[in-house]
């Protein structure tokens, strides 16, 4: 059981940014990733549909054998996470619990902002858990519908990116925030944007570094951290437009990786 992979998916190439992160801090363990490019972005999609593309998607990392699932991504971490993890008995981790702790580790003031996709900001669900724990806290989302489509597209760092941060932060900047939350995976690919378009003392979070460490923890209580010294191995699997993912992957990852594209019943 020890020896068995990590499950990852995300919508497309942001839950690299995740994978990243674990590689990092689990670097011993064996990685199975699916990104769902085709059937990307996620943000306007109905729960129901949310809901069937988790299922296949889970499906078949189950068939992989994995002993953890992570679901790196942002939407469907705040809109169906409580039905993802019914789908099955494995430990599963989200975004939304790890970005908001370390949001209200970081924050001074309690001035919190949510950086996020159009659905994932109507759920409300970093709102709800960061007045859960802070009531005093003054929060405010932001939804950045093209972030999601820039980085799929490989526009992460250029005037296009700069603009459209300028833009959809420019509200959250003027009133002074001292934190801003990652609320999608895809979010730390455009960075060098988001800084610009924010002041120097606010506090970026990124929910997949806490993650890591979370899945850490959790693999330790469950006796279920590899420690094979052999190398890990890493499979990266996709449903479509592989020549944008491997092209994003080698910035996302550090390192070039080579997707093998497969179809998933439903991929529409």
């Amino acid at each position: 059981m020890k020896n068995k992979p990590i499950g990852i998916f995300d919508s497309g190439v942001g839950g690299l940014t995740v994978a990243r992160q674990i590689m990092d801090a689990l670097p011993q363990e064996h990685l199975i990733y699916f990104g769902d490019s085709l059937r990307a972005p996620y943000g306007d999609r109905a729960p129901e549909q949310l809901a069937q593309f988790s299922r296949q998607i889970i499906d078949f990392l189950m068939d992989k054998d994995i002993k953890a699932l992570v679901v790196a991504c942002g939407t469907i971490s705040a809109r169906i996470f409580g039905t993802v993890e019914q789908m099955t008995d494995i430990p599963v981790l989200g975004m939304v619990v790890p970005g908001v702790t370390a949001a209200l580790a970081a924050t001074k003031t309690g001035r919190i902002g949510v950086m996020a996709t159009a659905g994932t900001v109507a759920s409300g669900a970093h709102r709800t858990a960061i007045l859960t724990q802070r009531p005093d806290a003054q929060v405010m989302s932001v939804a950045c519908p093209l972030f999601v489509p820039l980085t799929e597209e490989g526009w992460s760092d250029n005037t296009v990116a700069d603009m459209t941060a300028q833009i959809y932060l420019a509200d959250m900047a003027a009133n002074r925030i001292d934190t801003a939350i990652l609320g999608c995976t895809h979010y730390p690919l455009l960075i060098n944007s988001i800084k610009k378009a924010l002041p120097s003392d606010v506090t970026i979070v990124d929910p997949a570094v806490v993650l890591a460490q979370d899945l850490k923890k959790t693999l330790g209580d469950a006796g279920l951290t590899r420690v094979d010294d052999t190398l890990p191995v890493h499979q990266f699997y996709i449903s479509g437009n592989k020549e944008k993912f491997d092209k994003i992957s080698a910035l996302a990852l550090k390192v070039s990786c080579d997707a093998q594209v497969v179809k998933l019943y439903g991929n529409k």
